[in-house]
């Protein structure tokens, strides 16, 4: 241990001469000593990063398939035309499901049907139907409603639509009419998987040739996480 402790300040002190032996300036040894250190720090770093990088490269985004919102809303219908008409229906005029696209899409295909009937002693029975099929588009990702830091999405949905009646009896008989619109709405958080959705329409029936404006309220329940998750 002495000999080599010797041997070291030995080198130490002789650096200075052989750099300036060999490069013909004394402070060439200072540099050459800061340098060294700065390569070696450099190296540690980048062996300590190549794991995490490594991990990360190899980590995916991953969604449930068929990620679904299930929904009931009341709803509120204005028929405008030759003879006006306004409907309410409360608590729930519909229910629907939505199934998003994989990999936390924006889009979502949804359908939502709406079933009534009646029947009264003596009167024949009577049956109304409202179907409709709409594309939502979301304005920011749906897995914003179900992540640690919710917010709200709002969303544009054109749709079709059939809507008709059927009554029995020996003067019954069946009428429908085809429409079709457009809505805008929101869905607002209220915790993990659940949300609050407020939407506006016009739609236009082919049928009577009427516009109508109608309004929806309802909540949300998403059967699975929409947020991507890693594996």
């Amino acid at each position: 241990m002495i000999a080599w402790g010797c041997a070291r300040d030995i080198q130490v002190a002789l650096a200075p001469a052989v750099v300036e032996h060999e490069f013909g300036d004394p402070t060439m040894y200072s540099v050459l000593v800061e340098r060294r250190a700065a390569s070696t720090f450099l190296a540690l770093v980048v062996l300590a990063a190549a794991p995490a990088i490594g991990a990360q490269s190899a980590t995916t985004l991953t969604q449930p398939s068929n990620t679904k919102e299930f929904g009931l809303d009341a709803g509120a219908l204005l028929g405008l035309g030759d003879r006006s008409s306004f409907q309410l229906t409360l608590p729930a005029a519909r229910a629907r499901v939505g199934f998003f696209l994989s990999n936390n899409s924006r889009w979502s295909i949804e359908p939502a049907a709406g079933l009534a009937y009646t029947k009264v002693e003596d009167v024949p029975y009577q049956f109304n139907y409202n179907l409709e099929v709409g594309a939502l588009y979301h304005f920011s990702p749906p897995a914003n409603l179900t992540s640690a830091t919710r917010a709200r999405v709002a969303y544009l949905r054109p749709f079709v639509g059939l809507a008709g009646v059927v009554s029995g009896g020996d003067d019954g008989g069946s009428d429908n009419q085809f429409s079709a619109g457009a809505g805008y709405g929101i869905k607002i958080p209220l915790r993990s998987g659940l949300a609050f959705r407020m939407e506006a329409n016009a739609g236009y029936g082919f049928d009577n040739d009427a516009f109508r404006l109608g309004a929806f309220a309802g909540i949300s329940w998403f059967g699975r996480s929409i947020i991507p998750t890693r594996r």
